[in-house]
């Protein structure tokens, strides 16, 4: 193993570390079998964090140097075990005293994990000599990188002045620190820092949802996502799409399960999952509006017990995203709404709008069959299953739909195509086929139960 790899790996088992500590300070973990299942969860909540704090201290002008990222993760890991400590966490011990499930879900999740384990270190390979081929990676993404790398925060000519200067810095920070723990602004070997992430995003889902759902749906769905045309090209490039799709697919999750039990300490993690989205992309304050505003809607019936919470998260969501935008806002950058919606206001131009986004969605030549499993499982809940679990999930990927439609419309210099050169409507489009892993093991499993009961 080569030195820069080696320090990927320390990087990113900091981040496991510290998220998971963190979400054994909110849940508690009584079995090291616990941690194992949910590593994949801390995982995603360190890297948000981390991401977030960042950002925060770069507006206020705190310098990024190279002892400033053992030093958070050190600091981070203390104050959530602490916390855990204060509310009487109980240490891991022992593991689970048997397996658990049937010989032949056992057989299913041992054949679905070696298929997983074979794919990544197939995408390992792909990743390790990678070369920056993207244009967004280097036109922006790695140029703001090395500017805090190099610089030690918010260079005021680069991120002034190269393409979308009102993206979020979240990724760039990400990347700051990941050529700080190889030594050098190593733009190949930074690829295999996408290959954390989506390895740590693929455990967080099965994680999440090895109690909820059989293996013989969970382990298919993940296999068909991490499997469809569009994710194997793009899934290692050094871009902001997967990741912000990750946080904002995990947070849906970790919704739609409290929605069904009402175990608080999801949100705590939703919060992190959620601003980190904000902050990663500018779809990504969308994305996480959409997850909020429909959480309202299908709380409804416990709106008493329900609503309060869910506000304190949107507020903490909003508060982390309000300084990246006071801070672009104070350098004289244009916001991110468009200045002219719509243009003339065209019926026809949002037509085609939606059109574009629906064609996109279901082009088997991007996202195979995972648009109409979406729909058929949504049909089968609806029709058997969990309703309400059916509506929420639903309601997220038509509203995420109908989102990229209005970025079309509104936007006027965008043309009303799939091209990605002329409009970003394909990345955008990743979210949903992305929240198929997710939607499709609980509402098959929700019609499932329902029958069998």
């Amino acid at each position: 193993m080569s030195p820069g790899v080696g320090a990927l790996v320390a990087l990113n088992l900091g981040y496991a570390v510290m998220g998971t500590v963190f979400v054994w300070a909110v849940r508690g973990m009584p079995r090291w079998s616990d941690v194992a299942r949910l590593c994949g969860l801390g995982y995603l909540v360190g890297v948000a964090a981390f991401g977030v704090v960042w950002t925060e201290l770069l507006v206020l002008g705190v310098p990024f140097g190279a002892w400033q990222v053992p030093a958070t993760l050190v600091v981070g890991t203390a104050l959530s075990a602490a916390a855990g400590a204060w509310r009487g966490m109980p240490l891991p011990r022992g593991m689970s005293s048997s397996p658990s499930g049937t010989t032949t879900s056992l057989l299913v999740t041992a054949v679905g994990v070696a298929l997983v384990g074979l794919l990544f270190e197939a995408f390992f390979r792909s990743a390790r000599l990678q070369s920056v081929q993207a244009f967004d990676a280097w036109a922006f993404w790695i140029p703001k990188a090395k500017a805090i790398y190099f610089f030690g925060g918010f260079d005021e000519q680069i991120f002034t002045v190269s393409a979308g200067p009102t993206y979020p810095p979240l990724l760039p920070i990400l990347d700051a620190s990941a050529f700080h723990a190889m030594g050098s602004a190593d733009v190949v070997t930074l690829h295999l820092q996408f290959w954390f992430l989506v390895l740590g995003g693929t455990v967080a889902v099965a994680g999440c949802l090895a109690r909820h759902v059989p293996a013989w749906a969970l382990w298919p769905s993940l296999l068909l996502v991490l499997t469809v045309p569009r994710f194997g090209e793009e899934l290692m490039a050094p871009q902001a799409d997967v990741l912000v799709d990750l946080l904002f697919v995990v947070g849906v999750l970790l919704l739609a399960l409290w929605l069904e039990d009402g175990r608080g300490w999801r949100l705590c993690p939703v919060t992190l999952l959620l601003a980190g989205a904000a902050l990663t992309k500018r779809e990504g304050l969308l994305f996480a509006g959409v997850a909020l505003v429909v959480a309202f809607v299908a709380a409804w019936p416990e709106r008493r017990r329900a609503w309060p919470p869910l506000a304190a998260v949107t507020a903490l969501v909003i508060v982390a995203a309000v300084p990246w935008r006071l801070w672009y806002r104070s350098h004289g950058i244009g916001g991110e709404a468009p200045s002219d919606v719509g243009g003339s206001g065209s019926a026809d131009r949002a037509w085609d709008a939606l059109r574009l986004s629906v064609d996109v969605l279901f082009d088997s030549s991007l996202w195979s069959v995972l648009p109409f499993a979406l729909v058929l499982a949504l049909a089968i809940a609806f029709a058997w299953g969990s309703r309400r679990q059916a509506a929420f999930l639903g309601a997220v990927t038509a509203l995420v739909l109908l989102g990229g439609a209005w970025v079309t419309y509104s936007y006027t210099d965008l043309a009303v195509t799939a091209d990605e050169a002329l409009n970003p409507i394909v990345r955008y489009t990743g979210a949903i086929a992305l929240l198929v892993a997710v939607a499709m093991p609980l509402l098959l499993s929700s019609a499932t139960q329902e029958r069998s009961s």
